[in-house]
């Protein structure tokens, strides 16, 4: 079984058109299911099926993040991105070991893991966080089955959102997906402001970029991705005009907790066509790599309220992350 797996990594960063990108990414989730099913891993996912309420959000169960496997576009996307992000690492910090944490790795590291074998363990080490110890124990489980004990550094059970690095060795590269739609529920941005001040200068952090916009549409008719992606549905996708709210990268401010509001806005005159307020989310997962709206669970559009269903002429939007992220409509 392991011998497919260097053959399967190579299909997923050499994947071009989003159909291949599909099938790679099902040839890893087959690999990864295949452990499960042959009692390597089962017996971790049977323990714990609640997420976990931190500051800023809900982490996800172990059963829950070892579900994210069946979000093939994400999956590729990402380790796409962060192969690519390590490979400038190596050139940025030449002559120096790549530090990489990797904050919220779930039950089977899916971000990291496939992409230990094109390196050297001399060249780079990890370090596997997550806030469960079962998936602590699983990931360690798969890294022990494929012989890829020599790259990691240590593994962790700690909030994300708390952690602290030893400065002792600065982090160059930090990756953490742990977000949804909108950036609602979810601890991402409590996780990013908490750990990018942690990297050294020029260090990268994972994903990039979030954007959050808001727009009008006609929900019902919007593509959302849901376990099976439509290509000829998501081609078409994009009947809404957008506006850009706000982005999250590592240069995002510490201050607690995260809050954003708008101005008031006018509700339009005429909206029978478009008669809903949603919010949109693109990822930017390093450089030109980047999951668009509805490509993922996590860039689906959400329907925030119908415009009927206001009672004012003005409204403002409202996000913060103290105790869940959340969204709110505010009328004048």
């Amino acid at each position: 079984m392991k011998n497919n797996f260097p053959k399967i990594v190579d299909d997923i960063l050499n994947s071009k058109t989003i159909t291949e990108e599909i099938n790679s990414a099902k040839a890893l989730q087959f690999f990864f299911n295949e452990l499960i099913s042959n009692n390597i891993l089962s017996e971790f996912f049977l323990k714990e099926n609640n997420g976990t309420v931190i500051k800023g959000g809900i982490a996800l169960s172990s059963k829950e993040a070892k579900d994210c496997i069946e979000d093939p576009i994400r999956t590729v996307r990402f380790l796409k991105g962060i192969f690519a992000a390590l490979i400038e690492a190596k050139e940025r910090f030449k002559n120096e070991k790549i530090r990489i944490l990797y904050a919220g790795c779930g039950p089977l590291g899916t971000l990291i893991i496939p992409l230990l074998h094109l390196f050297s363990s001399e060249d780079i080490e990890v370090i596997l966080l997550d806030i469960h110890q079962t998936s602590i124990d699983s990931v360690k489980k798969i890294v022990e089955k494929l012989g890829y004990k020599s790259y990691i550094k240590r593994y962790v059970v700690t909030d994300a959102t708390l952690y602290k690095h030893s400065i002792k060795s600065s982090l160059h590269v930090i990756i953490s997906e742990t977000m949804d739609r909108a950036l609602a529920k979810e601890p991402q941005v409590e996780i990013t402001k908490n750990l990018a001040k942690q990297l050294v200068n020029k260090g990268i952090f994972i994903p990039e970029k979030i954007k959050v916009e808001r727009g009008y549409s006609f929900f019902a008719k919007e593509y959302v991705f849901n376990s099976e992606i439509d290509i000829e549905k998501l081609k078409s996708n994009g009947i809404t005009k957008k506006q850009k709210l706000f982005s999250i990268t590592s240069k995002i401010d510490t201050n607690s907790p995260f809050f954003y509001e708008t101005e008031f806005i006018f509700i339009p005159t005429e909206f029978k066509n478009t008669p809903d307020l949603c919010l949109y989310t693109n990822v930017v997962v390093y450089k030109d790599i980047q999951l668009y709206n509805a490509e993922s669970y996590i860039t689906n559009p959400i329907c925030l309220k119908s415009l009927y269903n206001l009672t004012s002429k003005e409204y403002k939007l409202q996000y913060s992350t103290n105790e869940i992220p959340k969204w709110e409509i505010i009328e004048k």
